[in-house]
């Protein structure tokens, strides 16, 4: 029970009501009392205060002035019978004009009464001094009491209406916060039993919000790898089952004497075994790049002097095609980069070797070399047939080919796919870019300069 969130929410809630009220009431129940008491012994004093200044103002003497107060202000009666004020009133050379505790009119007070007493003062000349009583003996009248009864019950109520208020609170907030996380619940709960294109709604633009939005998009990631694998299966089972078709084919065909195991038709299942070979060599390649395990020889390469090698090796092949291939000059200010010259060879070798199949008669392919911080961008632009922008994101994904046509010359897509894993677990970075069909494309690869 305890382990739901929406409860241990509204929980809280209600403690820290219980608590606040609690000191609050506490707080108030223990200082009330004496703040009370403090107020009505300042107003007993103004009040007294207030008549002494006004019967001096008018006799300018004392006499008479204890009848006149104590018939104003009936005191209680002391232990001897005869009134006593809670309060006196000395002269200014000290002797009681108003009998208190054990002080008769006439009588001399110490200085260390004077301590705490009010001066009275008359044109700037003290003329009085009033002695405040007790202030722990200090006794409450009855409405007095009964007022502060009054005010502690108010309290009381008023705890318990802010608690009740904090409970209605709770359940709401509680179920305005943990909407969102209800439906993340539910969400991943549809993912677990197969159902992986989930969408959440976004509420609000906090950490919810975002944890929210972080939901779907993983949920949009999870579906499309998960299609991609599935189409991955499909493909690999396609370029399997091709060439196994064709070797099986002839060989039933030569083993019942359909067929004459010539060499024309030896070589055609030679030719089908090298696919497969190809396929698994290249799929082994992605595995091990995959698990971080490819074995690499990096070491600094000098593109002034490796690209050109690079180019001249496919420049046979552009000129039958008529395709002019150029390199742009490079600057021997360029450092060596860090790379595997023989695994790089292999990148440059699958994009020259696209570049060449999609670029039509008399079209061009440029290759340059562009230094940057830490780094060297190699570029191969062709005038070939582009790429559309739909299909741009999915050129380095395995088997992906952007004419959708397989090809039995052992082009299986899974050249750029290969180079991307190369290109990376050598530390560097492959992209594309293109403007559209018929408007060629470009391939950048950057990679690090060795460090001195």
């Amino acid at each position: 029970m305890f382990n739901s969130l929406r409860l241990r929410l509204i929980l809280s809630y209600l403690g820290i009501a219980l608590l606040t009220a609690t000191l609050i009431y506490l707080l108030i129940r223990l200082t009330s009392d004496q703040r009370f008491k403090t107020l009505i012994l300042e107003q007993q004093l103004s009040e007294i205060e207030e008549q002494v200044l006004h019967w001096y103002e008018v006799e300018r003497h004392w006499d008479g002035f204890e009848s006149y107060f104590l018939s104003i202000y009936p005191p209680p009666t002391g232990r001897n019978g005869s009134p006593r004020a809670d309060h006196g009133v000395v002269t200014a050379d000290k002797q009681v004009i108003i009998r208190f505790r054990d002080y008769r009119s006439g009588d001399i007070v110490p200085n260390a009464l004077l301590a705490e007493a009010v001066p009275v003062t008359l044109e700037q000349e003290t003329i009085a001094w009033i002695i405040p009583a007790d202030q722990a003996g200090l006794s409450l009248a009855g409405e007095e009491t009964v007022y502060l009864q009054r005010t502690n019950q108010v309290l009381l109520i008023a705890g318990l209406i802010g608690v009740v208020v904090a409970l209605v609170m709770g359940l709401g907030l509680a179920r305005f916060l943990l909407r969102p996380i209800d439906a993340l619940t539910q969400a991943s709960q549809r993912m677990a039993q197969g159902d992986l294109e989930q969408r959440v709604p976004i509420y609000q633009h906090d950490e919810l919000g975002q944890l929210a939005a972080s939901f779907n998009s993983m949920s949009h990631e999870v579906a499309l790898a998960h299609q991609r694998r599935k189409q991955l299966t499909a493909d690999i089972a396609h370029d399997l089952s091709t060439p196994l078709q064709n070797i099986s084919g002839y060989v039933e065909a030569i083993q019942h004497g359909e067929l004459a195991p010539t060499a024309e038709r030896m070589g055609i299942i030679a030719t089908e075994l090298d696919h497969l070979r190809r396929l698994i060599e290249d799929l082994d390649l992605l595995a091990q790049a995959d698990t971080e395990t490819l074995t690499l020889h990096i070491e600094p390469l000098n593109l002034t002097t490796y690209l050109p090698q690079i180019t001249a090796s496919f420049q046979p092949l552009a000129d039958e095609q008529k395709i002019d291939m150029t390199l742009r000059p490079i600057t021997d200010e360029l450092s060596a980069i860090h790379a595997d010259p023989e695994r790089l060879t292999q990148v440059l070798g699958n994009i020259l070797t696209n570049a060449l199949r999609h670029t039509p008669t008399n079209g061009k392919i440029e290759i340059d070399v562009i230094p940057a911080q830490n780094q060297a961008q190699i570029t191969i632009q062709d005038s070939g047939n582009g790429i559309t922008a739909d299909r741009l994101p999915f050129i380095f994904d395995r088997f992906y080919q952007t004419d959708q046509q397989r090809s039995r010359s052992g082009k299986m897509g899974l050249g750029l796919a290969i180079s991307k894993g190369l290109i990376e677990a050598m530390g560097g970075e492959i992209t594309a870019a293109s403007d559209g069909r018929d408007q060629g494309s470009t391939i950048t690869i950057t990679l690090p300069y060795f460090p001195h």
